[in-house]
C-alpha cells in the first residue's frame, strides 16, 4: 500500500518530496521512500537522496528509514555498507515487502546492513517498529 493511500498519511504530519526516481515522505524521526517501478537504486541515487535529506533535516539529525516497496525495482545491496560510516544520518531501517521475492531480497540486504534492519510485511508494522525505537523515546 502506498503511504498516501494509508490511514497513516491522514494521522501523521509529513512533507512529500518527489525525485526523478521516486517519492519520499519526511516525518519527524523517519522518512518513507517509495522508489519508482523499474528503477535501479544505486550510489548516485543514494547520494541524491541523502543530500536532499540533509537539506531538509540538517547535518546532525538521526533518522530511521522505511523502504515501502510497493513497486518492483532493484537495489545494490552493497549500499547498506555506507551506513557504517560515522557521518551517517540513518540509525535503523525497515523494508516493507509485499512479494515473496522482495522479502527474500530484504534477507540479503539485512546481512549487508550494519544498522538494525527490520523486514516487515506491512507499512503499519514498519511504522510501529520505528516509532518504538529507543533512540526516539
Amino acid at each position: 500500500m502506498h503511504f498516501e493511500d494509508s490511514d497513516f498519511s491522514k494521522k501523521l504530519n509529513y512533507n512529500k518530496v518527489e525525485l526523478n526516481f521516486g517519492t519520499y515522505y519526511l516525518l519527524d524521526d523517519f522518512f518513507i521512500m517509495e522508489v519508482n517501478e523499474g528503477e535501479h537504486f544505486n550510489w548516485d541515487k543514494l547520494n541524491t537522496l541523502l543530500d536532499s535529506l540533509r537539506d531538509y533535516y540538517g547535518n546532525h539529525k538521526t533518522l530511521a528509514y522505511i523502504a515501502n516497496r510497493v513497486n518492483s525495482y532493484s537495489i545494490d545491496p552493497v549500499l547498506w555498507s555506507y551506513f557504517d560510516k560515522d557521518d551517517s544520518i540513518l540509525i535503523a531501517a525497515s523494508i516493507v515487502s509485499y512479494r515473496d521475492s522482495s522479502f527474500m531480497n530484504a534477507n540479503i540486504e539485512k546481512q549487508m546492513a550494519s544498522i538494525p534492519l527490520k523486514r516487515a510485511h506491512s507499512l503499519g508494522e514498519a511504522i510501529n517498529w520505528v516509532q518504538q525505537l529507543k533512540e526516539f523515546n
